[in-house]
């Protein structure tokens, strides 16, 4: 079992924010995307995911996970979408 799962009330709020962040979030998305051009963040994410359901023995060997993470993922990636669309 995850932490994320023994400690919900925890991990169900901002944690790596600064204080700062917290007042203009939108300066975390603009940095972001001052670091990282958006075809790397893509990139990035599909090779995540590729070695999440390519290695053996993982959580992903269910189909359900499988999917579950396959979801995600394209809502990740429509999020750093709207977060570039943002950013400028």
């Amino acid at each position: 079992m995850h932490n994320f799962e023994l400690h919900p009330e925890f991990y169900n709020q901002l944690i790596l924010l600064t204080e700062e962040e917290k007042k203009d979030p939108s300066s975390v998305i603009k940095q972001f995307f001052e670091d990282v051009k958006l075809v790397e963040a893509r990139m990035h994410l599909h090779n995540l995911l590729e070695v999440a359901l390519t290695r053996p023995n993982t959580i992903y060997d269910d189909a359900r996970e499988r999917d579950a993470v396959l979801c995600f993922i394209k809502q990740l990636e429509k999020l750093l979408e709207a977060g570039y669309s943002l950013s400028y």
